[in-house]
């Protein structure tokens, strides 16, 4: 089944809205579902330092529920839970709960980034 919406990328072809996809992702050991759930996590977080979502030592801080997980990755609670579960776990996410009914506070960690070989301080 041919779907007649796609074209061939090409020099002059404009691009669609992507997710960005850490590379440091790849080689964890880590489900591919929580892979996703990161690089999810990792565009909204994006969007929260554009909004100024900014606590006072410089973290960026983020809210995503475990339904909106469930609905971005097309799964079920369960599996978002195991992913957000993978992410704790792995160091990659924190989450502060706020109480009955309000969504957790998610701040991120990544790798330093690096410049010829060397990490950045």
């Amino acid at each position: 089944m041919q779907n007649h919406f796609l074209m061939p990328y090409k020099e002059d072809s404009g691009v669609p809205p992507y997710l960005p996809f850490p590379r440091f992702l790849i080689p964890l050991d880590l489900s591919n579902d929580a892979k996703v759930l990161y690089a999810l996590l990792f565009d909204r977080a994006g969007i929260s330092r554009e909004n100024g979502y900014i606590d006072p030592d410089g973290r960026i801080r983020l809210y995503f529920t475990v339904e909106e997980a469930k609905e971005k990755l097309h799964r079920s609670r369960q599996v978002a839970t195991r992913a957000f579960q993978e992410l704790e776990r792995s160091g990659l996410i924190i989450r502060r709960k706020q109480g009955l009914g309000r969504p957790a506070v998610i701040t991120l960690n990544i790798l330093p980034a690096r410049k010829e070989g060397n990490v950045i301080a």
